[in-house]
C-alpha cells in the first residue's frame, strides 16, 4: 500500500517490472489491434469498427467499459483501480479521408492500450485509477473538446499520450517555448452571388468566384503582418460549373493556426475583416461558417488550443524509456525548422490537467505526415517495436505518479506556472 511519502523506489521497481511483462505478454494482440484498425480507417465519429475492437479488447482485459461516453457513439472510457489519482490515457483512432492511417493513429489506439495494460498490472493494492479514454475525430472533428465540455475529463489528475512522428523518437531535457502543437481554428468562406450569361450579360451577375480570389489574395497580403508562427492554409471547394456563366456560388475552407490562442483570436478577427472586404469589392454576400473543428452538441465552435507541456512528466518519461527499451533521439542540430507545427485536440487537455504525449519514429528516414509514406511507415515493424516500447515508457511514468506523490505536486507546480507564464503575456 503506498502512503503519502511514496513507495520505496526497490518497491517501485517491482511494479515496473509488473508493467513491463503485462504488455510483452499482449504483445500479439497489440499489434493485431493495431493492424486491424490499421486495415479499416474510418472518419472522424465514424469509428465503428475501431471502438468496437478496443472496447471488446479492454472488457476481455478486465477493464470497466464506458461505451458512447460523453454523448458520442465512437468514444468510450475504460477504467481500473479506484480512488486518486486518476491517469488518463487518450486513445485515438480515426483516419484521414482517401488515404486512411496516414496520421498513424493506429499506433496511438495500440501504445495507449498497452500503457493501460502495464499499469493496471502494477496497480495492485495501491490507490488510484487507470484509465483509457477512446477519443474519436481528432482530424479536425475534435473529439476531445466533446468529452471536456461533456465532463468526461473530470477528476482526471494526468493525461498521457503518443503521437507517431517521423524518423526520430525525441524527448527534450528542458522546455523551452511554446509545446510544438499550434492553436488551430479553421471556417468555411462561401460567398453568394447572382448568376449571369458570362457573355451576353456579364454586368447582370455577382460573380462569388471572384470574390473567394479577392479572400485568398487579400490572406496573402495580411501575412507580412503576422506573427512568423502564424500559418493560414485553405483550399477552394466550390468555384462554378461552366465558364460562360457567372458563378453564384464559390467557397473556400481555411484552417487558422497560431502559437497560442489568444493571437489566434486576433488572426481571426483580421482574416474576417479580408473577408468581409472581399464581399464588398464583389458585391457577394459573405455566409461566415464554422468548420475546424466541428461545432459541439451543444453548438459551441471552439478550438484546438496549444499545447502546454508539463516538466516533471517529460524528465520523468525520458529517465524511463531505456527501461522500456525505447531508443531516443537527440533533437536535430541547429535552429528549428520554420515557427509552425501540426495541432491536435490533446492541446486542450493539456490546457486543462497536467499532461504528456510522447512523439515517437516509425521510420529510418524522414517520412511527411498526412502522405501515403506514412501510411506505410504506420503498419512497419519498426513502428509496432517502437509503439511496444512507447507503451512501456507511459506505463513506468504512470506507475510513478502514482506511487510518488512528490512528482504529481511537481506536475501540477509546473502546470500552473505555465499557465500564469501564459497569463503574463496576453
Amino acid at each position: 500500500m503506498s502512503t503519502l511519502t511514496g513507495l520505496p523506489s526497490v518497491e517501485r521497481s517491482k511494479l515496473a517490472e509488473l508493467a513491463l511483462a503485462a504488455i510483452a505478454q499482449r504483445r500479439d494482440e497489440l499489434i493485431a489491434i493495431s493492424r486491424d484498425i490499421h486495415a479499416h480507417p474510418e472518419l472522424s465519429y465514424e469509428e465503428v469498427h475501431a471502438h468496437a475492437l478496443l472496447s471488446d479488447a479492454l472488457e476481455r482485459w478486465g477493464f470497466r467499459v464506458e461505451r458512447g461516453v460523453g454523448g458520442t457513439p465512437t468514444a468510450f472510457r475504460a477504467s481500473a483501480g479506484s480512488g486518486a489519482p486518476t491517469i488518463a490515457f487518450l486513445a485515438e483512432y480515426d483516419a484521414l479521408p482517401e488515404i486512411g492511417h496516414a496520421c498513424g493513429h493506429n499506433l496511438i489506439a495500440m501504445s495507449n492500450v498497452g500503457a493501460a495494460l502495464g499499469a493496471k498490472a502494477a496497480l495492485g493494492d495501491t490507490p488510484g485509477t487507470i484509465e483509457v479514454v477512446g477519443t474519436p475525430a481528432e482530424e479536425g472533428g475534435g473529439g476531445k473538446i466533446r468529452l471536456i465540455e461533456a465532463g468526461v475529463f473530470d477528476g482526471v489528475d494526468v493525461a498521457l499520450s503518443s503521437h507517431p512522428g517521423s524518423h526520430l523518437t525525441v524527448i527534450p531535457e528542458k522546455l523551452e517555448g511554446p509545446g510544438g502543437l499550434l492553436a488551430m481554428i479553421g471556417f468555411r468562406y462561401a460567398y453568394h452571388g447572382r448568376s449571369a450569361h458570362a457573355a451576353v450579360a456579364p454586368h447582370e451577375g455577382i460573380n462569388a468566384l471572384n470574390a473567394v480570389l479577392r479572400l485568398f489574395s487579400g490572406i496573402d497580403a495580411l501575412r507580412q503582418h503576422l506573427r512568423d508562427d502564424v500559418r493560414i492554409h485553405g483550399v477552394i471547394t466550390d468555384g462554378g460549373k461552366a465558364p460562360n456563366v457567372v458563378p453564384d456560388f464559390a467557397a473556400a475552407n481555411f484552417m487558422l493556426r497560431a502559437r497560442d490562442r489568444e493571437y489566434l483570436a486576433e488572426v481571426v478577427e483580421k482574416v474576417r475583416g479580408v473577408a468581409e472586404g472581399a464581399a464588398l469589392e464583389t458585391g457577394a454576400r459573405l455566409e461566415l461558417q464554422p468548420y475546424y473543428p466541428l461545432p459541439t452538441p451543444s453548438g459551441t465552435h471552439g478550438m484546438y488550443e496549444n499545447f502546454r507541456p508539463n516538466l516533471p512528466l517529460t524528465l520523468r518519461a525520458r529517465a524511463n524509456a531505456p527501461r522500456a527499451g525505447l531508443a531516443l533521439d537527440e533533437p536535430p542540430a541547429g535552429p528549428r525548422h520554420g515557427a509552425g507545427g501540426p495541432s491536435s485536440d490533446i492541446g486542450n487537455v493539456s490546457q486543462r490537467v497536467p499532461t504528456f504525449n510522447l512523439s515517437f519514429a516509425v521510420a529510418k528516414t524522414p517520412t511527411p505526415g498526412h502522405s501515403p509514406a506514412m501510411r506505410e511507415a504506420a503498419i512497419t515493424d519498426l513502428a509496432h517495436r517502437n509503439a511496444l516500447a512507447v507503451a512501456g515508457t507511459l506505463a513506468l511514468t504512470a506507475v510513478d505518479v502514482l506511487t510518488d506523490p512528490a512528482l504529481l505536486e511537481a506536475a501540477r507546480a509546473d502546470f500552473a506556472d505555465r499557465g500564469t507564464a501564459m497569463e503574463g503575456t496576453r
